[in-house]
């Protein structure tokens, strides 16, 4: 007998919580990668590209950057927790991504042009 989608997507959402917390594992580290390679690349002689980034570095500093980190991953929390679970694992993936994009730019800025700042 056939699946339906319904039943497939219950099949996958229900599946072991390993991949799961492979994903969370996946967003807290792309998310602090993010946020100290911004912050070393900042010392260095580096400007931030994001606006939003930039207005809360310019408000409070690092400290601007944690916080901004910190309410993105609360309002991620929250999608987790009221979307379906054949979608919980899609936002995950749509919140790491750009940041492990961010951090291998980011470490390939400071790799290459770290020496040239001053």
């Amino acid at each position: 007998m056939s699946r339906t989608f319904s039943e497939d997507a219950v099949y996958v959402a229900d599946s072991s919580l390993r991949c799961d917390h492979l994903l969370w594992s996946l967003v807290l580290a792309a998310a602090a990668g993010d946020v100290l390679l911004t912050i070393t690349g900042l010392s260095l002689c580096f400007t931030e590209a994001n606006p939003v980034a930039r207005a809360f570095l310019d408000v409070a500093g690092g400290a601007g950057l944690v916080a901004l980190k910190l309410a993105a991953l609360a309002v991620l929390v929250g999608v987790y927790r009221v979307v379906r679970p054949l979608f919980r694992r899609a936002a995950l993936v749509a919140f790491f991504t750009p940041q492990l994009l961010a951090v291998w730019h980011n470490g390939i800025l400071i790799a290459r042009h770290a020496g040239g700042c001053g």
